[in-house]
């Protein structure tokens, strides 16, 4: 039977892979940036073969639809979207196309997606977070761990030369760096309430569907909720899963989107919590009726957006 945290270790040293749980789609024509640009929140022109973005899908009021990650390759714009199917994504982009030359196929049955900490293949997908990326912004101050994530499209049952781990293994090791995923996303998710504008948001690009309400949020509102990463007290052996309550001073404050058992810092989560949630407050995760300690580690402060209104404050130093 195999260690998960040995498998976790071998997973963060390359030695190891998963499998990417993926749709697929190949984007192509002359006029494929312009509808691309138009509808995903990254700016993509300028992409060079090899290059990669990460973007979301948003709906008009800035919810997040899709996490969409861009890959250019000599045969067109790639695009992994994870947890879901390339024909659906296909079929969604299709129907954004009017007059201009685009076509966007499904290639899911073409190719399989392996991820891990290094490429094992020459067509893969580098994960920019946490760096913050030309357009992105992030709000807080909390140093992120050291992450590195490739995304490698293989031909379709090829794998790549070495162990193949359970792919649940990645969610500690996720949680730790705060790399937000479609785990965190329910349907009111902001990008703004997951520190998704560091890599996947670029915030003075041209129109996108969600864009006023990004712009909006960024200059003078708050989102009304914060992503926290959790150190969980792991004493008693109990083990929160996602979707298990966050409880402060009595009252339910949020959810666990995603946990597990990471190999240096023990059990972990990420939660989304209410913005207004003290950063000092002790939590407390119920999971199955027991209740399980908590301290936060700010991701996104109190104080996200709002940042013109920042910079016009009186007295401000």
């Amino acid at each position: 039977m195999s260690n998960p945290f040995v498998d976790q270790r071998h997973l963060v040293d390359g030695t190891a892979a998963i499998r990417v749980a993926a749709g697929v789609v190949r984007v192509t024509g002359p006029d494929r940036f312009d509808v691309l640009n138009a509808t995903l929140s990254q700016d993509l022109r300028g992409l060079a073969v090899g290059d990669s973005r990460d973007a979301l899908e948003l709906d008009g009021q800035g919810r997040i639809q899709h996490s969409v990650h861009v890959l250019e390759s000599p045969d067109g714009t790639i695009l992994i979207v994870p947890g879901e199917t390339g024909a659906e994504f296909a079929a969604w982009l299709a129907g954004r196309i009017f007059m201009e030359d685009v076509q966007a196929i499904d290639v899911s049955a073409e190719f399989s997606v392996w991820g891990g900490t290094r490429a094992f293949g020459d067509l893969a997908w580098v994960d920019p977070w946490p760096e913050i990326t030309t357009g992105g912004v992030t709000y807080g101050d909390e140093k992120i761990p050291d992450w590195t994530w490739v995304e490698t499209l293989l031909p379709a049952g090829a794998r790549p030369s070495v162990d193949v781990v359970d792919a649940i293994l990645l969610d500690p090791i996720r949680v730790v760096a705060g790399r937000p995923s479609m785990a965190e996303v329910d349907a009111r998710s902001l990008p703004h309430e997951l520190d998704w504008l560091r890599t996947a948001v670029h915030i003075s690009k041209g129109c996108y569907p969600g864009q006023e309400t990004v712009a909006k949020i960024h200059n003078v509102g708050h989102p009304p909720r914060r992503l926290v990463r959790l150190h969980l007290d792991g004493s008693d052996s109990i083990f929160v899963e996602a979707g298990s309550p966050v409880w402060c001073e009595g009252e339910v404050v949020g959810t666990v989107t995603t946990a597990g058992n990471h190999f240096e810092d023990g059990p972990v989560a990420l939660a989304v919590i209410k913005r207004n949630v003290d950063v000092a407050a002790m939590l407390t995760v119920v999971h199955d009726d027991y209740p399980v300690a908590a301290t936060q580690q700010v991701l996104v402060p109190p104080s996200a957006g709002a940042t013109a209104a920042e910079r016009l404050r009186p007295n401000r130093p």
